[in-house]
């Protein structure tokens, strides 16, 4: 039994290892940012929420307290000549102090959700912003990569290429050279002829003018 769940722990993490090789990364960390900012967008719709809902409650527990005062000095007016009314003006005051004390209850809780949710809503931004961060930079740096990568391979595909290429020119100028020279030293009979004795000649004629100095430095020495 062991062996088997030993067996299927290496073939999950092989597994997890092929996909992680093959997985886009580049995307999974773009959809990580949306549901990043999804959550921010929630986050800020239920914190505006919050907001409109403290200005609500301050705005009723300044009413309140609005009342309560008036009331307050109502019974102060009447008392002396109607104790009655100033009996009730009483009663209506405590009502809307209670009234207020639940408010100033429900406000200061309120703010303090607020303020926690703010807190949230920032820690949450600076995720997100932190990812856009990483994001940017780890996707600049594997575009330089491939872009090297690519470069480096057309290079070296290129360059062999290229170096076929030039040798099989250097070859073939090289058979035209020689097939050129080979044509310039194709022998021609009549024009062997003439060169052969027109350096007959001029080797007589050389002969000559030896033969004819010897002479005359001969007669002057007599």
């Amino acid at each position: 039994m062991k062996l088997f769940k030993k067996l299927a722990v290496q073939v999950h993490a092989r597994a997890e290892a092929m996909a992680n090789q093959f997985e886009n990364k580049e995307a999974l960390s773009l959809s990580y940012i949306r549901e990043y900012e999804r959550v921010v967008a929630k986050a800020k719709v239920k914190l505006a929420r919050v907001e409109t809902e403290v200005r609500r409650l301050e705005k009723e527990a300044a009413r309140l307290e609005a009342q309560t005062a008036l009331w307050v000095e109502r019974a102060r007016r009447v008392h002396a000549t109607d104790e009655s009314k100033a009996l009730a003006c009483v009663k209506r005051m405590q009502q809307h102090q209670a009234s207020l004390d639940q408010i100033l209850r429900e406000l200061e809780e309120t703010k303090r959700l607020k303020q926690k949710m703010a807190q949230d809503v920032d820690q949450v931004l600076a995720k997100l912003a932190d990812l856009k961060r990483k994001h940017r930079l780890l996707a600049g740096r594997q575009s330089c990569a491939e872009a090297a990568a690519v470069l480096q391979d057309g290079e070296v595909f290129m360059a062999d290429g290229a170096d076929d290429l030039f040798a099989r020119w250097e070859a073939d100028v090289t058979a035209q050279e020689l097939h050129a020279q080979s044509t310039d030293f194709e022998t021609d009979p009549l024009s062997e002829a003439f060169d052969v004795a027109e350096q007959q000649a001029q080797l007589r004629n050389t002969l000559a003018e030896i033969l004819a100095s010897s002479e005359k430095q001969e007669a002057s020495d007599e």
